[in-house]
């Protein structure tokens, strides 16, 4: 059995210490021999086990402080040995061979060997380590008795030390030969499973091979057949065994066939269902509401993700600062186990606001106040108001989470704006009552009834008064990795809206929208993405003069198409005002590059149109190109864009336009 994979503390156990805290004085140069550290032997390509023993070794972290004698620097040397044999047994080389010699360093560079002898042949029995050692993960005393080191080059080293023209001692080179012999691999991996009324022993299957990422024939390093102990765990937690628990775990070498074989050993402990739930820590939040967030039915079998869920869903309330689901206590005589949850509470209020900038869209500014926990159950309330030279306005926001069914929520809004576009100009009030809830992973949907009022003059619309009823559904897809600047994913969202009118002349009419975004981060760390978006949209029902305007498809702004001004994509009046459409086209690119932690550079591209008929007949696009430039903050990156129209038209459109605002534009 071989040590340096039965510790979970593998080479991390070692002492890479600094001594025992205390100060040590510089030595005078005169009195201290400089060296320097060579590793051979070894493949270059393995980078990662050149860089462990590097970051392993006495000598190499000690080498600003040299030692008084070649004495000194061999016991330096002889403790690397058994550091070097964790880290290869680590990885895999249990035969592995580690000798060293100390050398002076000639004026050229070339290392003259001493003595005719490897230095770390010399008064040393064990320096030979075998496949057979056992390396216990204790290091020797690592730092250095420079008394002692002096009495030794005074007395074990017939004090000469060797010094060049002007006195200074002759720097040294202590160079190890590792051979790494050939990697183990694993042969076997067994299970021996000790429940209460059996104990099964066999090999792993290939399905549990693959959930504790093992393989049969892959190299024998410390760390996977470390991990799998704990993966083997989490396969048992998940048939049902709470309390189960690794016991042993043996690995034998065979070094005839150069193979490891694993066993791993664990106890089950009884199968059990979910029990009584304890909520801790709650002051303000209702704690039956808590509660009720639990993932399971009442006695249905434990299962370790229903308790992640559990603790994932209570965790994106924004109620809590901490939330820690466990099992607690023994299983009881009925087959249950206890759960407790245990949260700390956040404030439940806040307040936050906001601006933003663009030639297209001119200044704008809003605020908002929050409660988190309106009447005791999660409930959030949030009022706002927003103001630009465009628009005007006041919105509310409800939402009551386990609203009739878990993870369903009751939600409600009203806005009332006023507006002052090249478009329309005039008051909207509108309001929405509905539920929400989740389909799936990353996907939910929203239902519900809509009611809105508006009194606007249009380019080709009377000043009249529209009251509509409707309904609303949308259906959402959404698995990026951040909401302001995401990476990685895709984002989907399909808008169904019937309306009908409620004055004297009638006014139907169905909007269906569809938008997307796609993001493809091309190196592991997400500095470099490529982003693309597209939107769509038709209205049926109604000829364009008929809809109230503000009902109507615009596109242009910082919004949809950078490089033109807001909402003059699309059919204009003679005094170049915005008409609106029936259907809308939109796309968008950009490659995001992250040049700095806090600076990064966004070239894109952007084009679309607006027309007249639900089903245009020619599809032409307006496009533009710009720079942007982002500063990332610790909420979302800062958004400096510089746009120009490539299709420019006279008397319409200006040479650039530019954007400043929180967050990516898509």
């Amino acid at each position: 059995m071989l040590a340096a994979c039965s510790s979970d503390e593998g080479i991390g156990g070692l002492d890479f210490g600094f001594g025992n805290g205390e100060s040590q004085a510089p030595a005078d140069l005169r009195t201290t021999i400089p060296y320097e550290v060579e590793l051979t032997g070894i493949d270059d390509h393995e980078e990662q086990l050149i860089e462990a023993l590097n970051a392993v070794s006495t000598a190499r972290r000690l080498q600003s402080r040299p030692t008084a004698s070649r004495a000194g620097l061999q016991r330096r040397a002889e403790d690397d040995v058994e550091r070097f044999q964790a880290v290869l047994r680590s990885n895999g080389f249990y035969d592995g061979q580690i000798t060293f010699e100390i050398t002076e360093k000639t004026g050229d560079d070339a290392p003259v060997e001493e003595n005719g002898n490897p230095a770390g042949s010399e008064n040393n029995e064990n320096d030979d380590v075998t496949a057979n050692d056992t390396v216990n993960g204790t290091a020797s005393q690592d730092t250095v008795d420079e008394a002692d080191h002096r009495d030794n080059g005074a007395n074990g080293d017939n004090g000469n030390n060797g010094e060049n023209g002007d006195g200074a001692p002759t720097p040294l080179v202590l160079t190890y030969m590792i051979d790494t012999g050939a990697p183990y691999l694993i042969a076997s991996v067994d299970l021996v499973i000790v429940r209460p009324d059996e104990v099964v022993e066999r090999p792993a299957t290939d399905a549990e091979l693959e959930r504790t990422r093992l393989q049969i024939g892959q190299r024998a390093t410390a760390e996977p057949i470390i991990l799998g102990e704990q993966f083997g765990v989490d396969i048992l937690r998940d048939q049902g065994y709470p309390l189960v628990k690794a016991t042993k775990r043996t690995v034998m070498a065979d070094t005839a066939q150069k193979t490891i074989s694993i066993k791993y050993a664990f106890e089950t402990g009884p199968k059990a269902n979910f029990g009584a739930v304890t909520v801790n820590g709650a002051d303000e939040v209702d704690q039956d509401f808590i509660a009720g967030y639990r993932s399971w039915r009442a006695g249905e079998q434990y299962s370790p993700e229903r308790v992640r869920e559990t603790r994932r869903d209570l965790a994106q309330t924004n109620l809590f600062d901490s939330v820690i689901v466990k099992v607690a206590g023994p299983v009881g005589e009925s087959g249950e186990i206890p759960v407790e949850i245990n949260v700390v509470e956040r404030k439940m209020r806040s307040i936050g606001g906001g601006v933003d900038f663009s030639t297209a869209d001119g200044p704008g500014a809003n605020a908002f106040w929050e409660h988190r926990n309106l009447f005791g159950a999660g409930e959030r309330l949030r009022l706002g108001a927003d103001a630009s030279s465009l628009e005007q306005g006041l919105s509310a926001e409800f939402k009551k989470p386990q609203f009739l069914q878990r993870k369903q929520a009751l939600v409600a809004e009203a806005n009332a704006k006023n507006n002052d576009t090249d478009a329309y100009q005039g008051a909207t009030v509108d309001s929405f009552v509905g539920v929400e809830r989740p389909l799936g992973e990353n996907w939910s949907t929203t239902l519900g009834v809509t009611a809105e009022y508006s009194d606007l003059t249009g380019s080709d619309s009377p000043n009249e008064e529209f009251y509509l009823a409707g309904l609303r559904g949308i259906l959402r897809h959404d698995n990026t990795d951040n909401p302001l600047d995401p990476t990685r994913g895709t984002r989907f969202e399909i808008n169904v809206s019937p309306y009908m009118g409620l004055t004297d002349h009638d006014t139907n009419f169905t909007s269906v929208s569809l938008s997307g975004s796609q993001y493809l981060s091309i190196d592991d760390d997400g500095d470099y993405v490529l982003a693309a978006r597209a939107r769509t949209g038709t209205i049926i029902g109604e000829e364009r003069g008929n809809l109230p305007s503000n009902k109507r498809y615009y596109s242009g702004g910082g919004g949809s198409i950078r490089g033109y001004e807001y909402q003059k994509v699309g059919p204009l009046d003679d005094d170049h005002d915005p008409l609106g459409g029936r259907s809308v086209l939109e796309l968008g690119f950009e490659f995001r590059a992250r040049v700095t932690e806090s600076f990064g550079v966004v070239p894109f591209v952007e084009g679309g149109n607006v027309y007249a008929r639900s089903e245009p007949e020619d599809i032409s696009l307006l496009w533009a190109a710009g720079l942007g430039f982002r500063y990332y903050t610790a909420v979302g990156p800062l958004r400096f864009d510089v746009a120009v129209p490539l299709d420019k038209r006279e008397n319409v459109d200006d040479d650039y336009q530019f954007y400043i605002s929180l967050g990516q534009a898509f």
